[in-house]
């Protein structure tokens, strides 16, 4: 089997002309591009999708499919990391696969691991690992090692040329596949680590800049796009500090909740993601959509 990794749900890779396909941790694509990109990507497999795990909620997209075997998906409210959902009897379940199509992000990468141990994962925490990096502030920790690859990813993510990065996921595939990393690759992780870890110097200064602009709701405004590490390393400290956190670059607006009886998906400006991280463009400097997540700070209990 092959490890098809997708950075963007709105990019799908073309369809694979032959062979069954597996898809984990692949969300379903916000707005057009569910009818352009995600739709067409399915009905062009047909029978050749085997399975379809994931956890990122869709209310359009995944009521389509309610009922369909092929599909399993289960709110981030309930599996706060995909890998947990790849269990041996949906390996077995799924049958014969010649592809996995999974996130090209942590938990994604340990669901696509997962799926090719036959459910197994490739150490007994792993799948807490991946809730802890998925689903951060939420109660769950994380091992040294997950530490160490999510951090790799992140760096490769941002920092790395497209093959540079896809070479280095596939490595760590073939090497936990097998159950172990070995050497000289343990030490390249360390070393992606270590420049992930100078990368995220400027969070805290960006934090700093946090204004409260509802009640409950802790914003940064940067001019331009954020390095996906940083943003996400800064959202998590907004998060810390205030029910909902926001960071507005330019026309982007993400927001992001640790509290479980906060639903984002309540606010329709928000059209994608799932219900602890949701992000959208907008016209207004966000303003709109800070609004609106104030009141569901008010609403929640």
């Amino acid at each position: 089997m092959k490890v098809v990794f997708v950075e963007q749900p709105g990019a799908l890779p073309e369809v694979p002309k032959t062979g069954r396909v597996a898809v984990v941790d692949v969300a379903f694509a916000a707005g057009e591009n569910f009818e352009t990109s995600t739709l067409p990507f399915i009905e062009g497999l047909g029978e050749r999708l085997a399975i379809w795990i994931d956890h990122h909620e869709h209310p359009l997209g995944w009521s389509r499919f309610r009922g369909d075997p092929r599909f399993v998906l289960v709110p981030n409210r309930e599996a706060h990391a995909c890998p947990e959902l790849v269990t041996p009897e949906l390996v077995r379940r799924a049958g014969p696969v010649d592809l996995i199509y999974a996130h090209a992000d942590f938990d994604g990468l340990l669901s696509a691991v997962k799926f090719l141990r036959g459910g197994v994962p490739p150490w007994p925490e792993a799948d807490e690992d991946a809730r802890a990096a998925d689903s951060p502030g939420r109660g769950h920790s994380s091992s040294p090692r997950a530490q160490l690859i999510s951090a790799a990813l992140d760096y490769a993510q941002s920092e790395l040329r497209t093959a540079q990065r896809e070479a280095l996921r596939q490595q760590i595939v073939e090497a936990l596949v097998q159950g172990a990393l070995p050497p000289a690759l343990e030490e390249r992780l360390r070393e992606l680590a270590r420049a992930q870890e100078e990368a995220l110097a400027p969070v805290e200064d960006l934090a700093a800049t946090a204004r409260e602009e509802a009640g409950g709701v802790l914003v940064v405004r940067v001019e331009k796009a954020l390095p996906r590490p940083v943003k996400k390393a800064l959202l998590s400290r907004l998060e810390e500090r205030a029910p909902i956190g926001v960071v507005i670059e330019g026309r982007a607006v993400t927001a992001a909740t640790f509290r479980e009886d906060i639903d984002l998906s309540r606010c329709d400006e928000l059209t994608a993601g799932r219900s602890d991280y949701r992000f959208a463009q907008a016209d207004d400097g966000g303003r709109a959509i800070v609004a609106r997540l104030g009141q569901l700070v008010r609403m929640s209990p």
